[in-house]
C-alpha cells in the first residue's frame, strides 16, 4: 500500500518540542482500530493524533466542530492522522534496518528537553519528586493538564519523541557513514551572483529606457568581471540588489533556485564566470561566480538556503537526511500490510475524545461529544 508522507505527522511532533509533557502509567484499556504488519494500534494513540490537528484547525483557521465533522474533511484529518501512525512504525522499522538506537546521549537529550518543558510550566523535575507531589499526594501535574488537553499520555509523548529522536540519529548514521557527504558532493552546487534587478524600488517592472538601462548596466558589469575576475568581489559588493545573499553566495540543490540560474552554471568549471547574461523576469540580471563546495557548509546553519533564522537549526545536512530517509520510508510503508477494524470507522469529531484512555470533556469548542465510559474507552 502507497501513503505519502502527511502534514500531520508534523503537527503532533511539534508536541515534542512545544511546551508539553505528562505523567501517568496506567494501563491502556482503548480499543484496537487498526494493526501495522500484525501490530496493534490502539485508539488512545490514534484519537490523540485527531484531537490535536482538530484543536490545529480550530486554534488556527477557526474552524469549529461541525465544519470538522464535514465528511470530507474529517476523512482527510482521520486519514492522515492514520498515516501518521504507520509513518513512526516505518521510522521504527528503518532504525532497525539501519542498526540504529536511542544513544546515552540522545536519551539525555530528551530528558532534558522534557525537564525543560515540565519547568516552563510549574511542574516539578526529578522522580522523586514528582512521584511524591503527583502520586502519593496526589496533587495537580500542570503538565499532565497541559497534555491531556492535546488528547495525549505522557507514554504517547514519549514515545513520539523517542521515534522522532530516532529518525534523527538514522540521519547522524548517514552522515558519519560518508552517505550524505557524496549526495551533497554530487547534487549540490556553490555560487555567487550580482543581481541587477528589473524592478524599482518599490517592485514595480521596469520599462522603456529604463529597462535597457539596466540591462546595459548589467552587461558592463559581465564584461568587467569576465575580464578581471579578481574584481567580481568588489563589483558584488557595489552592485548587487539581492540583499539576502551574503558574501559566501548560496549552496543549492536542483529545484532551489529558478531553472536559468541553475542551468547556467550546472556544468561551469568552478572559479569561472558565466558567458553570457542570466535572465529571470521578476528578478533581473545574473553574473555568477561558480564557487567551491565545502563540506563543512552540511552542518553550517547560514549555508542552509531554507533557514529561517530565529534559532532554526536546520542544515544542508539535515535537508539531504530528511530526504533520504523520507525516500526509505516510502519503500518500507509500500510494503507495510495495513487493516483497519469496525472501531475505527466508529470514530467521528464528535466522539473521537471518548477513545482517549482518560475521561474527556468536548475538547473542540461546540463538539456536542459523548460522554467517556468509565474507563475512558469508546462503547
Amino acid at each position: 500500500m502507497k501513503l505519502k508522507r502527511f502534514l500531520s505527522m508534523l503537527m503532533a511532533g511539534v508536541l515534542c518540542v512545544g511546551m508539553l509533557a505528562g505523567c501517568g502509567s496506567s494501563k491502556d484499556t482503548t480499543p484496537v482500530v487498526m494493526t501495522v504488519d500484525g501490530e496493534d494500534v490502539q485508539s488512545s494513540e490514534l484519537a490523540a493524533y485527531i484531537v490535536y490537528n482538530m484543536m490545529y484547525y480550530e486554534n488556527y483557521f477557526g474552524m469549529d466542530v461541525s465544519q470538522l465533522a464535514e465528511e470530507t474533511i474529517f476523512d482527510s484529518i482521520k486519514e492522515g492522522c492514520k498515516s501518521q501512525v504507520i509513518q513512526y512504525r516505518a521510522i521504527e522499522k528503518l532504525a532497525e534496518q539501519e542498526g540504529v538506537t536511542l544513544s546515552k546521549e540522545s536519551k539525555e537529550k530528551l530528558e532534558e528537553n522534557k525537564n525543560t518543558n515540565r519547568e516552563s510550566l510549574g511542574s516539578k523535575t526529578g522522580s522523586f519528586t514528582r512521584w511524591l507531589k503527583y502520586s502519593v499526594k496526589g496533587d495537580e501535574d500542570p503538565f499532565v493538564t497541559y497534555l491531556n488537553s492535546y488528547g495525549y499520555t505522557e507514554a504517547l509523548y514519549d514515545k513520539n519523541c523517542e521515534t522522532m529522536q530516532l529518525e534523527q540519529d538514522i540521519i547522524d548514521k548517514y552522515y558519519d557513514d560518508g552517505v550524505i557527504t557524496e549526495k551533497f558532493n554530487n547534487t549540490y552546487l556553490h555560487a555567487k551572483s550580482i543581481l541587477i534587478a528589473d524592478t524599482d524600488d518599490d517592485g514595480n517592472a521596469l520599462t522603456g529606457d529604463a529597462l535597457e538601462a539596466a540591462k546595459k548596466k548589467a552587461q558592463d558589469i559581465l564584461d568587467k568581471a569576465k575580464a578581471n575576475p579578481d574584481d567580481f568581489d568588489t563589483l558584488w559588493e557595489e552592485n548587487n540588489a539581492d540583499t539576502a545573499q551574503s558574501d559566501d553566495g548560496y549552496y543549492f540543490t536542483e529545484g532551489d533556485m529558478v531553472d536559468e540560474y541553475y542551468n547556467a552554471i550546472k556544468d561551469m568549471d568552478v572559479d569561472s564566470i558565466n558567458d553570457e547574461l542570466v535572465y529571470h523576469e521578476g528578478y533581473g540580471w545574473f553574473i555568477i561566480k561558480k564557487m567551491e563546495l565545502k563540506e563543512d557548509a552540511l552542518t553550517d546553519t547560514s549555508a542552509y538556503l531554507n533557514n529561517t533564522g530565529d534559532g532554526d537549526d536546520s542544515t544542508i545536512k539535515t535537508a539531504i537526511g530528511e530526504t533520504i530517509v523520507s525516500d526509505k520510508l516510502d519503500e518500507i510503508i509500500e510494503s507495510l500490510e495495513v487493516e483497519t477494524t469496525d472501531e475505527y470507522d466508529k470514530i467521528t469529531a464528535y466522539n473521537v475524545n471518548t477513545y482517549l484512555p482518560f475521561a474527556s470533556d468536548a475538547l473542540v469548542s461546540g463538539s456536542g461529544s459523548a460522554s467517556s465510559s468509565a474507563n475512558g474507552s469508546a462503547a
